[in-house]
């Protein structure tokens, strides 16, 4: 017992000296510094069951652009200059959606050896939209803000391991993949590779259609429970079409009228529960529909069938209290007006959102991704892993598709683009996360792989989870997902199918096909 003893307070007492060694080490990144950079002194945190012990360092840049810094530590190893077991040598920056205004995950991958670093582009949240009238700020969250701050994370790291970054990746979705799909655009040596997630790579088409959707919405507003309407009909007319039924319309461009008929919706007589008025029909038909222009050209993609009452549709369309009563969409018209407001003559009310999108193009250029040619960022061996939603409210499915079209007419075809960017297509996911489908996926390993060794993702497998907190959507518990299953998600324009035996829950039992 004595000897076993001691053998505990010799442990006990090399822990604090290693930790010594690494908190002075953290600490003292303060002396990184200078004219652009306000470093704070790091902290050393301890390990939780979540995370590993890691040095957290926070900072500014350029007076506004706030940024922090993880980076797990080995803390049996006492000399902070020695290569250390616990960092894989690794980088992952997470790009923040929304308006961003916030420090997005910096915790995730710390487990699995990764210095992690993000940054809130320069602006509070608590501000709302404020910092679209102030053009230096604009500009940081357009792209400034992840640029510069990826710069000031790269040095922290380096400096704290006194190594090089081997590899440097960065992940984000929403806003977060518009910021990922720009800097492979125009920062194409700051990463190795990227993973965007439902960007929102096009402000021009963006606003416009959500104005529309306002407008439909006013007119004759969808309620809760004409979304469960919805949901209900669209999943028992096409849930099926895939030869599956698991509650997720898997191609939902297949789950067209002659399926899929809302007229059939309508309350007959006086009818008003679980049933629509003409008026909501309308609505539900312009939010399906695309919107096209005077030569009957699609200018913006409508939002597929599936998944109506899973909290996406809700979240955008519905007031709450967060706004004061008001909706998502009834708030984009105000930030329009505030990128517009060197225009005297622009005039919201009057604003047509098909035809007067060509007046939005100096004031959204910032913000968008304007450019399919990807050379530089593929030459230099980068790798793109886009993944959309098939049932995303407000950056509609066909946007990505069209994208990689455009994509591939620029790098030589569909097998050239391949060999760089891919995307993947995932049924019954809504905004990023949710949703009935197999929406949670890890795409980290999948693209270190494919940037490290050479080998392309092929299939990626998602599962459906369950319910799972979420501040962002509620989902509607009247139409929630029961089943637990895996599918693969696939390289689009692939799509998975069941192989006509096995268990129909489960990965293994469907391939990766074209139709």
């Amino acid at each position: 017992m004595k000897h076993i003893a001691l053998l505990a307070l010799a442990a006990a007492l090399a822990m604090p000296a290693a930790a010594g060694a690494w908190g002075d080490q953290c600490r003292k990144l303060y002396r990184l510094t200078d004219l652009d950079h306000a470093i704070e002194p790091g902290v050393l945190v301890a390990a939780t069951d979540e995370t590993p012990n890691h040095c957290r360092v926070r900072g500014v840049v350029n007076r506004a652009i706030r940024f922090e810094v993880t980076m797990p530590v080995d803390m049996c190893a006492e000399n902070p200059t020695e290569s250390c077991s616990a960092w894989n040598e690794r980088l992952m920056f997470t790009a923040v959606g929304g308006n961003a205004g916030n420090i997005g995950d910096t915790t995730s991958l710390l487990a699995r050896g990764f210095a992690m670093a993000s940054t809130d582009t320069g602006h509070e949240a608590a501000d709302g939209s404020a910092f679209l009238a102030q053009p230096e700020a604009l500009l940081d969250f357009a792209y400034r803000g992840v640029h510069l701050a990826t710069q000031a994370a790269k040095r922290v790291v380096e400096h704290f391991y006194q190594k090089k970054i081997s590899y440097s990746y960065l992940q984000g979705c929403s806003n977060g993949g518009r910021a990922a799909m720009l800097s492979a655009l125009r920062f194409p040596a700051n990463y190795d590779g990227i993973i965007a997630g439902a960007p929102a790579f096009r402000y021009q088409e963006f606003l416009p259609w959500m104005i529309a959707m306002h407008r439909a919405q006013t007119a004759n507003p969808l309620t809760v429970d004409a979304l469960r309407v919805l949901d209900n009909a669209s999943r028992s007319a096409c849930d099926a079409l895939d030869g599956v039924e698991d509650g997720v319309i898997d191609d939902p461009r297949r789950c067209t009228e002659d399926v899929f008929d809302l007229d059939a919706l309508a309350c007959p007589g006086s009818q008003a529960e679980d049933c629509l008025t003409p008026g909501q029909i309308e609505t539900a038909r312009a939010v399906y529909g695309d919107l096209v222009d005077a030569d009957g050209n699609v200018v913006s993609p409508g939002v597929p069938p599936g998944a109506e009452a899973a909290g996406d549709w809700t979240l955008w369309m519905l007031p709450t209290e967060q706004l004061g009563g008001n909706s998502i969409i009834s708030q984009i018209g105000e930030d329009l007006k505030l990128l517009m407001r060197h225009d005297a003559t622009f005039d919201l009310a009057a604003f047509d959102p098909i035809a007067d999108r060509a007046a939005l193009a100096d004031v959204t250029g910032p913000l968008n991704v304007r450019s399919a040619d990807l050379r530089e960022f593929r030459d230099r061996g980068g790798k793109l892993l886009m993944y959309q939603g098939w049932n995303d409210y407000p950056l509609r499915a066909g946007r990505a598709i069209d994208y990689l079209a455009e994509v591939e007419q620029a790098m030589g075809g569909a097998e050239k683009t391949a060999d760089f960017l891919r995307l993947f297509m995932v049924p019954g996911m809504v905004h990023c996360a949710g949703g009935p489908g197999a929406w949670r996926a890890d795409y980290v390993d999948p693209l270190v792989a494919w940037r490290e060794e050479g080998k392309p993702p092929t299939r990626i497998i998602g599962e459906q989870p369950g319910p799972v907190p979420m501040a962002h959507i509620a989902p509607d518990e009247a139409v929630a997902q029961t089943l637990r299953f895996s599918r693969p998600l696939c390289p689009y324009p692939q799509v998975a199918r069941y192989r006509g035996r096995g268990d129909q829950n489960h990965a293994s039992s469907f391939e990766c096909v074209t139709d």
